[in-house]
């Protein structure tokens, strides 16, 4: 039994994955993923079903020594990925003899798990607005809560075995996702109940006032006066269930939003009605003073007088609004992003 770990770490080296990564698909801690390869702990029942049906792994190798590694080499064509960062441009050559192509995806293709992970994050939110929670994104793409909550605040980033399972389920667009080409926008499955599809070609088009990062202040001192945040417009898609005729698209400044929101990227934003700002969370932008920012509200106690606006990053800080100091003028939600710059 004690060489099952020297197994383990061969296919870890072989899948191309750090022991961090592999302890996230295995939804456990990273030191019990270490312990386990160490030898101080051994590999369960239940990490070995996983590993053997998420790569196809053969499961007598894995526990006996006996066979090939995989069930057959296509199965291992389907879960490698080249894995490069920001700054390697060179794809993680696994085998000259593997296949060009694996489940549509180009093998020799560059994996920037950074961008990637950007655009999962604004996948995550649009699947949240249409009814999809987080921590059904997180089940069905056979990843913990825990994770997802991670990728959100920019601790780790989307793993290649994790996308691919995101672009079946979801049908995102693989092109859009992987390599940032084409449109964001897509058709969720059949097996999601709770959503309806998005028709994107059918879609109307309209014209919505956008407020750049030059008319912040004029937006915030004379807000009553509608021709002061009206003189640009962006022509969009009309998406279901957006209130457009009280929509404005705001573009965020500065990276006190990272990794959800990005500078320069542009979002649209449904205007609140006051009597439910006590009842707002998420992402919101709030118009208050002379200042318009664009923050997270986590836990409202609007109703006993103090809003805490929050950044997404951490290194952002925080807005504590009270009644007695600083008059709330409005507040918009944040539906969705329809521009994120390439970095």
């Amino acid at each position: 039994m004690d060489e099952i770990r020297y197994r383990l770490k061969l296919l870890r080296e072989n899948l191309s994955l750090t022991q961090k990564e592999l302890s996230q698909i295995l939804m456990i801690k990273q030191a019990s993923y270490s312990a386990i390869e160490t030898g101080r702990r051994e590999l369960t029942d239940r990490n070995i079903s996983l590993l053997c049906n998420t790569f196809h792994v053969n499961p007598t190798w894995l526990r006996e020594g006996i066979g090939e590694m995989f069930l057959n080499q296509s199965t291992k064509n389907s879960f490698i990925l080249s894995l490069t960062d920001n700054t390697d441009s060179t794809p993680y050559d696994t085998n000259k003899t593997l296949p060009e192509h694996h489940q549509g995806i180009t093998l020799q293709s560059k994996y920037n798990k950074s961008e990637v992970t950007q655009r999962f994050l604004i996948a995550l939110e649009q699947l949240k607005i249409q009814g999809t929670s987080y921590s059904e994104v997180a089940n069905k793409i056979g990843a913990s809560t825990s994770l997802v909550s991670e990728i959100r605040r920019g601790k780790t980033f989307l793993l290649p075995h994790f996308a691919q399972k995101f672009i079946e389920i979801f049908n995102i667009n693989k092109e859009w996702l992987l390599e940032g080409k084409g449109d964001n926008t897509f058709t969720l499955s059949g097996n999601v109940s709770n959503v309806h599809p998005v028709e994107v070609e059918n879609s109307d088009w309209i014209e919505v006032p956008f407020v750049p990062l030059h008319a912040r202040a004029s937006f915030a001192e004379t807000y009553f006066d509608s021709n002061v945040n009206e003189v640009e417009t962006i022509k969009i898609r009309k998406r279901p269930g957006i209130k457009y005729e009280k929509a404005k698209i705001f573009e965020v400044d500065g990276d006190s939003m990272e990794p959800t929101l990005v500078s320069g990227e542009q979002v649209l934003c449904e205007i609140i009605d006051p009597a439910n700002w006590k009842f707002t969370t998420g992402v919101v932008v709030v118009a208050f003073g002379n200042m318009v920012v664009i923050k997270r509200i986590k836990d409202n106690e609007l109703a006993n007088g103090k809003l805490v606006l929050w950044s997404d990053n951490e290194l952002g800080g925080k807005i504590t609004l009270s009644n007695e100091t600083e008059e709330i003028r409005r507040m918009y939600k944040v539906k969705y992003s329809i521009y994120k710059p390439i970095r």
